[in-house]
């Protein structure tokens, strides 16, 4: 979603695909993973351009966006740069999946079996594979990682631990005072990270985080942004979208040269 915000703020037009990263799990696919070695989401791809994390998806947005942003003005950037990074240290999936283990336990087992069979095939295709098996090795670590986050503290700790991390992050934002947006009369990259984060809290049901006044005017101010609607900003899960994204992507081949 940060990609697409970005992009969207920005007027760069794109073309999406979609990808099952869910239940086929086609990032980590060979022509996926020609384009994105990391096997993650998003990519951007075009002529003389590959892009392969949501952070250079959006500092690229802000190069391309010049004065219309407020990360080209000199003396804001640091602070802008600052906020984006708080963003990028929250993860925000383990604050839903901690959640979710939390009142549902019983699905412990079931997410232990799905992450340790993960690593477990990922090493197996290192094994037998020529291109790049230390990726497909670092996936499989990286995964054995998260199992770890989810097992060895008791999930009810793990999200009390993150929603003090989000308020925290939430807090430390500058006061909105001098105009509609984070840092004046522009937006910036911070605006679009925070409508991200907040847009996740919510679908998470955990928007309550959202204590200050200043910030929850700024959120309903920027829900009615053009750029909310054509990036497709989800702050609710919706089960037939998402059900027809998969089948979607599956019809849909995975292009690994660049357009």
């Amino acid at each position: 979603m940060v990609a697409r915000l970005a992009l969207a703020e920005a007027g760069i037009p794109f073309t999406p695909r979609l990808i099952d990263i869910h239940l086929a799990k086609q990032q980590l696919s060979d022509p996926y993973r020609a384009l994105n070695p990391h096997m993650t989401v998003p990519t951007l791809r075009g002529p003389d351009l590959l892009l392969t994390d949501s952070s250079e998806i959006l500092s690229f947005a802000a190069c391309r966006a010049g004065d219309a942003w407020c990360d080209a003005d000199a003396a804001q950037a640091p602070a802008i740069r600052a906020a984006v990074q708080g963003h990028y240290a929250i993860s925000i999936e383990t604050l839903t999946f901690s959640k979710l283990l939390t009142s549902r336990p019983l699905l412990k087992p079931l997410v232990t079996r799905l992450l340790s069979g993960l690593s477990r095939q990922l090493d197996q295709r290192a094994a037998h594979t020529a291109v790049d098996p230390e990726a497909l090795r670092a996936k499989a670590q990286q995964d054995r990682e998260r199992l770890q986050t989810f097992t060895a503290t008791p999930a009810a700790e793990t999200l009390a631990a993150l929603r003090a991390q989000v308020q925290a992050y939430l807090h430390g934002l500058p006061a909105v005072q001098d105009g509609p947006w984070l840092f004046g009369s522009r937006i910036s990259s911070a605006d679009v990270v925070l409508a991200v984060l907040l847009a996740r809290l919510s679908m998470a049901g955990e928007l309550a985080l959202l204590e200050r006044a200043d910030l929850q005017r700024w959120w309903q101010r920027y829900q009615g942004r053009p750029a909310v609607q054509a990036a497709d900003l989800w702050t609710r899960f919706q089960r037939r979208r998402f059900v027809a994204a998969l089948l979607q992507a599956r019809r849909t081949p995975i292009v690994s040269s660049a357009a």
